[in-house]
């Protein structure tokens, strides 16, 4: 004899609970960890990022002379983490929207930045450094030349380049005691 339909589907009701109820487990467990990780990560991003980035956007705006203000961490339309150049007025520019110039700017801002938190935990290295200037106009190569020069109060800074013109600018923008040109002939 089989039950009434009202019984029968109270009992499909418990068997899909039954096998459920695990499932439901799991994924706030999941759910948890998931909020647990995050938070953690944040902390972590805030301790160590946060610190790179604010250096860096201090560091990119002097290197571009004011042209960009700053920098900012984003995510792009698949939800990436990108960083993004900030223009004197607000306007934000994606690197691929940056000239090669400032893009080479925008590198090495991050790199001494980075290198600055490496000195600062007593790693001391030397930065190395070759035609960086390149594709920067004279202004941003004199803003960037006076740059290296503080940051050669932290550590050796070995500038290389084959353009006589970058050592006239380094003669312009570099005390003359911290200045030592050597120039190699064939």
């Amino acid at each position: 004899m089989t039950g009434s339909p009202a019984s029968e589907a109270e009992q499909e009701a418990r068997e899909a609970l039954a096998a459920i109820r695990p499932l439901a487990e799991q994924y706030a467990r999941l759910k948890l960890a998931q909020g647990l990780l995050r938070r953690h990560l944040e902390a972590y991003r805030q301790k160590t990022q946060d610190p790179v980035l604010g250096r860096a956007t201090t560091l990119f705006a002097r290197l571009t002379n004011g042209a960009f203000e700053g920098i900012k961490p984003d995510f792009d339309e698949k939800d990436r983490a990108i960083l993004k150049g900030i223009r004197t007025g607000g306007e934000e520019v994606e690197i691929a929207g940056l000239s090669a110039g400032t893009r080479d700017q925008l590198f090495l801002a991050l790199r001494l930045a980075s290198l600055e938190r490496q000195l600062a935990a007593a790693a001391r290295v030397p930065l190395i450094v070759d035609d960086i200037l390149i594709n920067f106009d004279d202004h941003r190569s004199r803003a960037t030349l006076a740059v290296l020069a503080e940051f050669a109060q932290q550590t050796q800074v070995l500038f290389f380049t084959h353009h006589p013109r970058l050592v006239e600018l380094a003669r312009d923008a570099v005390p003359a005691d911290q200045l030592q040109v050597h120039e190699f002939h064939r």
